[in-house]
């Protein structure tokens, strides 16, 4: 069967209408789409801090509480390390990091200047022998 040649002839009237459940699909699909890149899964939880680096609660009053990586604890406003033994503990360059029998390492204050390291991510005071975040 051969198909016959048809004119290109121009009806000159107006274009049939979509039936409605059609349009209003044109439309939400998109709005769809723009819905759920709002709603999807974002990281918004706050990363947490690394060894020597500020914990606890925030600077301002709506501030959410900064906890510490795992294997580090909240000790007076900066990250320090759990421990069973010595060897757990970094060195801290000129200073005694040792660990305690409250199972962290602490930094201890230098006995002769009561200083404490300044090179952490958080500024360190002298407590009564060890060192803690400033307040």
């Amino acid at each position: 069967m051969q198909a016959e040649h048809a004119p290109y002839i121009s009806t000159r009237g107006t274009a049939l209408l979509y039936p409605s459940e059609m349009r209003s699909s044109t439309i939400l699909l998109p709005l769809l789409f723009i819905l759920a890149d709002g709603v999807r899964c974002k990281d918004d939880a706050p990363a947490r801090s690394e060894f020597g680096e500020p914990c606890g609660q925030g600077s301002g009053p709506m501030d959410a509480e900064l906890s510490c990586e795992s294997g580090l604890e909240c000790y007076i406003g900066y990250c320090e390390e759990t421990c069973t033994d010595d060897s757990d503990c970094q060195p801290v360059e000129g200073y005694r990091h040792e660990c305690e029998s409250d199972g962290l390492c602490h930094i201890h204050c230098d006995e002769s200047s009561m200083a404490c390291p300044q090179t952490l991510a958080t500024t360190l005071e002298c407590g009564i022998s060890w060192c803690a975040g400033a307040s």
